[in-house]
C-alpha cells in the first residue's frame, strides 16, 4: 500500500497528500488540477480576470478528469480586487458547483467575500472550506481573528506570482505564526515550495500542508507557451525579481500595498528605473509621459517575444525538466515521505 502523509489538513480533506497546486493565472489549467487530485492531493483552479461562466466550466472540465468520489477536491483561487470589479454573484456562481474549498487573496475588503461563503454554506447546507492568503504576520493574526478561515495560507517571500515586499522566508513565516496565534487556523505553507524535503520541514515546523506553484509550471498540463516553459528551463539564482513594474498592465492602485509580483528577468525590468523616476516627480509633463511608457511596456507585453511576463518563485533556478504533472505530484509525496521518515515519522501512515 502506498505510504500516506497524515496532517490535520489532509483529514479534513480526506486526501493522502498534503500536496496542493496553487491558482496560477494563465498557467493552471482543468488537467492540471485533475492530475493533482488523482496523485492524492488537492488543486485550486485559478481565476484571474476570467468570467464566473468560464470558471464553472473549468470545474466542470477538472471534475471529468477525475473520479467521483475525489471531484469535491476542486478549489478555486478568487482574487479580492477583481472581485471588487466584477458581478455581485460571481462568489455565488462558484459556490453553487459546490466546490471543497475557496482560497481570497489580494483585497482590501475579503470580509464580505468570507461572509457570502459562509451564508451560502448555512442556506444550503453545504461546507465549503476557506482558505485566506497572508503575508505578514500581523495580516495573519488579523485575518485569523477576524474572518475566522479554515486555513490560513502563509506565503513567504520567496514566493512566484504575488506576495508581500516584506514577507519573511516561508518556514520562518510557518513558525511566527504558529507561536504568535495560539488557536491559529490549519496553516499551509507557500512560497519557493519545490522539493519534498522542503516540504517536510514545513509540515514539522507547523502546516499541514504546501502550495505548490512553480514546480508546476514545468509539466505540459501548464498552459504557458512552451516559448515561457524553456526561459524558465534557462532560469538560474538571478532570473527573478520581485518588482512594481509587472503591475504595468493591471488598472492602477487595485493590489494592496506592499503586494508585489516576482517574475522572470526580460526585457520588462529595463524600463523599471525610468517609471519609478516618472512617478517620483509629481508634475504634470511627467504624468503624461508615464502613460505614454506605460502603455507602450503594455503593447510590449502582449505582442514582443523580448517582453514575456512570466511569474516564477525562487525555487525556479533547481527545475530543469518538463514533467507530466501527475508525475510531479507523485514525486513530491514521495520526496516527502522519505524525509518525514527521519524527520517526523508519525506522519506516515502505511510506512
Amino acid at each position: 500500500m502506498p505510504v500516506s502523509i497524515s496532517t490535520e489538513l489532509t483529514k479534513l480533506l480526506n486526501v493522502t497528500s498534503p500536496i496542493i497546486s496553487a491558482p496560477m493565472t494563465d498557467a493552471t489549467s482543468p488537467a492540471l488540477v485533475a492530475a493533482v487530485i488523482n496523485a492524492g492531493g488537492f488543486g485550486f483552479l485559478g481565476t484571474g480576470r476570467s468570467s464566473a461562466a468560464r470558471v464553472a466550466t473549468d470545474i466542470d472540465e477538472t471534475r471529468a478528469a477525475v473520479a467521483p468520489a475525489k471531484q469535491h477536491l476542486v478549489g478555486v483561487g478568487l482574487v479580492g480586487w477583481v472581485l471588487d470589479m466584477s458581478e455581485p454573484t460571481y462568489v455565488k456562481t462558484v459556490l453553487e458547483k459546490k466546490v471543497g474549498a475557496v482560497l481570497f487573496a489580494y483585497g482590501r475588503n475579503l470580509g464580505k467575500y468570507v461572509a457570502q461563503v459562509r451564508e451560502y454554506d448555512a442556506a444550503n447546507e453545504h461546507k465549503t472550506l476557506v482558505f485566506v492568503t497572508v503575508n505578514t504576520v500581523e495580516e495573519a493574526t488579523r485575518v485569523a481573528k477576524e474572518f475566522k478561515p479554515d486555513v490560513l495560507v502563509v506565503q513567504g517571500y520567496e514566493a512566484g506570482g504575488r506576495a508581500g515586499v516584506s514577507s519573511p522566508a516561508t518556514k520562518d513565516f510557518i513558525q511566527s505564526v504558529a507561536e504568535t496565534i495560539p488557536d491559529h487556523p490549519l496553516l499551509v505553507a507557500a512560497g519557493g515550495v519545490t522539493k519534498g524535503s522542503q516540504i517536510a520541514e514545513l509540515l514539522k515546523a507547523g502546516a499541514s500542508g504546501a502550495i505548490v506553484g512553480t514546480r508546476f509550471l514545468f509539466t505540459p498540463e501548464c498552459t504557458l507557451p512552451d516559448e515561457a516553459k524553456q526561459l524558465l528551463i534557462k532560469a538560474d539564482a538571478e532570473s527573478t525579481v520581485r518588482s512594481p513594474i509587472f503591475d504595468v498592465i493591471f488598472p492602477d492602485g487595485v493590489w494592496p500595498d506592499g503586494i508585489q509580483a516576482r517574475c522572470l528577468k526580460t526585457s520588462i525590468v529595463t524600463y523599471d528605473a525610468r517609471i519609478e523616476e516618472l512617478k517620483a516627480k509629481q508634475t504634470e509633463s511627467a504624468k503624461e509621459e508615464l502613460e505614454a511608457l506605460k502603455g507602450e511596456l503594455r503593447t510590449k507585453i502582449q505582442s514582443d517575444k523580448d517582453y514575456p511576463l512570466i511569474y516564477a518563485g525562487l525555487g525556479v533556478t533547481e527545475l530543469k525538466e518538463i514533467q507530466p504533472a501527475f508525475d510531479v505530484a507523485q514525486s513530491l509525496h514521495d520526496e516527502t515521505v522519505e524525509a518525514l521518515r527521519s524527520l517526523d515519522p508519525q506522519l506516515l501512515v502505511g510506512a
